[in-house]
């Protein structure tokens, strides 16, 4: 009996950077989106420009993802090293894609289906090249798993038209010969097809085109930026693109200078921002401080990596949370966000400058290695539910009396741009009263600290982050979950797998960390026996600020490999958890119910 067509395909590529890895999954994905699929994805890649073990995963499906997938279907291996590093990420039962030149034994499974493929004969005999074999797995790809040969042929005029009629016809002739090598020489081996849905083509970018999309769709005035490996594609994106809508770009010798140069707009009353990473963001910390002393407005993305140091460049982490809510001296308050999505990173961008505006306080944006370069299906029409609520400086004010830090109710003090005539005032590093003159008493110190931290206090009980975190599973379960940024797709899988097979659980995903929204977490936290907090840092920091902040005991589950969480590794540990209160279920009967529901279907 024929096995049914599933509509879904997770694969992963490996292979050496250089040899065309990036290119093919990307290209893959680009056609799938085209094709009205939902799309995720995740790479990994040296920090050399070329050579190093190189890896893209992608999760293609008719229905909506959480993630780019656990184990892979199909694992392709341009060579030996790529086997030996990921044939561990290749389901049960998984199709092995690999080059015939490879001279290392195949690692062997039961139930793996083995596919040798010479990839690179057949791009010495189809071009004369052997460079091009990428474009030859591409074509092997598109045969076997339905992508429309008319759609890749497309896509690869697209890329490289401009690079002349000779490499164009070169790449069409490898696509060509890979679809016909694997027509011929390959039976297929498994159920796994592409096919076009009813829903349209989606937009496709990744998580850093999304932060540059969405300070666009804010407003933004100014960026100030030093390339760092993994945001650097955020001021790529806007070095092109914002001055088309009338902003200013400018590339500064070091990040000190480019909070320096954010700093300086703000107070000019301009939206600004800058993209960092880890190391970039512990030496903006001083300057992050005279913001919060000065009370004036910035954007800051901070895209994780591994540290500390230089660290992992190109590999995920989320261990600067408590740098992002204590990065300088003295008390500094500033919000801090997460998002956990692509399209999700173009929302909270919007909302980090109007929050920034709206509270005059630095807002950090904490993404990571595997969100930013992601790639994700969004829908087209994204930015036309997005609106953006600028602060004007206040008017109608006597110059006279004007305090630009007068105490108010809220701790928001009217705000008057520079070069109104009669509101000419001091802004200073220094400790100060209400006009903004140096004021170096204890007095003076204690009451304008609290008026500070009293707009912090105003933003958790701001509407527009009443109801920003994400909630799934089963509400009255007793074991629940907490996680921030990109480990929700893992955890919603995994709190979905487990609804599936009987164990109750719920989990909570705050998008906003500092502050934290105490009417949407308490009750969470009060209503589980067992919360577990999975996070991918060494020492659990998301879970020492719970602790700390409403003290209540936590399970960490840490992950620093410089790759997400699997869902399976938290599914483990939530099963674990069952266990304790004894809500998992016996295997026999969970068989019983599953033969069961099958039979009523």
């Amino acid at each position: 009996m024929q096995e049914p067509i599933i509509n879904e395909l997770t694969l992963r590529i490996g292979g050496e950077a250089g040899e065309g890895v990036i290119t093919v999954a990307e290209s893959m994905c680009k056609v799938a989106a085209r094709m009205g699929l939902y799309l995720a994805t995740f790479r990994t890649f040296p920090g050399e420009i070329k050579g190093g073990p190189c890896m893209m995963q992608l999760l293609a499906s008719e229905r909506p993802v959480f993630h780019h997938g656990d184990l892979a279907d199909v694992l392709v291996a341009f060579n030996d090293e790529a086997i030996q590093r990921n044939f561990g990420s290749l389901k049960e039962g998984g199709t092995l894609l690999y080059e015939t030149d490879i001279e290392a034994p195949i690692p062997q499974k039961a139930g793996t289906h083995y596919v040798p493929v010479p990839f690179q004969q057949i791009a010495l005999q189809a071009t004369g090249s052997p460079g091009s074999k990428n474009i030859v797995v591409l074509g092997v790809l598109a045969q076997l798993y339905g992508l429309p040969p008319d759609q890749i042929a497309k896509l690869l005029e697209e890329k490289f038209r401009r690079r002349g009629q000779a490499i164009l016809e070169n790449n069409l002739k490898g696509l060509e010969a890979g679809i016909r090598y694997a027509e011929q020489n390959i039976r297929k081996p498994d159920p796994y097809c592409l096919r076009p849905t009813s829903q349209p083509s989606k937009l496709l970018m990744t998580g850093n085109e999304a932060a540059a999309l969405g300070a666009l769709a804010a407003g933004l005035d100014c960026f100030f930026g030093y390339p760092i490996t993994p945001s650097s594609e955020i001021m790529e994106y806007l070095a092109k693109h914002l001055p088309r809508f009338g902003g200013r770009f400018l590339q500064t010798e070091d990040e000190i200078s480019a909070i320096g140069g954010v700093c300086g707009a703000a107070w000019a009353g301009r939206r600004a921002m800058t993209a960092t990473s880890g190391p970039g963001l512990s030496l903006m910390s001083e300057i992050l401080g005279l913001l919060s002393m000065t009370e004036l407005p910035a954007v800051i993305v901070d895209s994780q990596r591994g540290g500390p140091s230089t660290g992992l460049p190109t590999k995920t982490e989320q261990s600067d949370l408590l740098l992002a809510l204590y990065g300088s001296h003295g008390d500094t308050p500033r919000i801090v966000l997460a998002p956990t999505t692509v399209r999700e990173t173009i929302e909270l961008m919007v909302l980090a400058f109007d929050l920034a505006e709206r509270y005059q306080m630095p807002v950090i944006v904490l993404m990571d290695q595997a969100l930013s370069s992601r790639i994700e299906t969004v829908d087209a029409e994204v930015l036309s539910h997005i609106s953006s609520v600028r602060t004007p400086q206040n008017g109608n004010l006597d110059a006279e009396h004007y305090r630009r830090f007068a105490l108010t109710e809220s701790g928001v003090s009217p705000r008057v741009f520079p070069g109104t005539p009669g509101f000419e005032h001091m802004s200073t590093g220094l400790e100060h009263n209400e006009r903004g003159d140096p004021a170096y008493d204890e007095r003076m110190h204690t009451i304008m600290s609290a008026k500070r931290y009293k707009k912090l206090d105003a933003v958790g009980h701001d509407p527009s982050v009443a109801a920003l975190s994400s909630r799934f599973g089963m509400e009255e379960a007793e074991i629940g979950i907490v996680c921030w940024g990109s480990t929700s797709g893992p955890v919603e899988e995994a709190v979905e797998q487990a609804l599936a097979r009987g164990i109750p659980v719920k989990a909570i995903v705050p998008k906003l960390l500092n502050p934290l929204v105490h009417s949407e977490l308490k009750p969470f936290l009060r209503s589980a026996k067992k919360l577990l907090v999975p996070e991918m840092n060494f020492t659990g920091q998301l879970a020492s600020l719970l602790r700390s902040t409403y003290r209540v005991p936590v399970v960490q589950l840490n992950k620093v490999k410089g790759v997400p969480f699997r869902a399976k590794e938290i599914l483990d540990r939530i099963e674990q958890l069952a266990e304790t209160l004894g809500h998992k279920e016996s295997q026999d009967q969970r068989m019983l119910e599953s033969v069961g529901s099958e039979r009523a279907e």
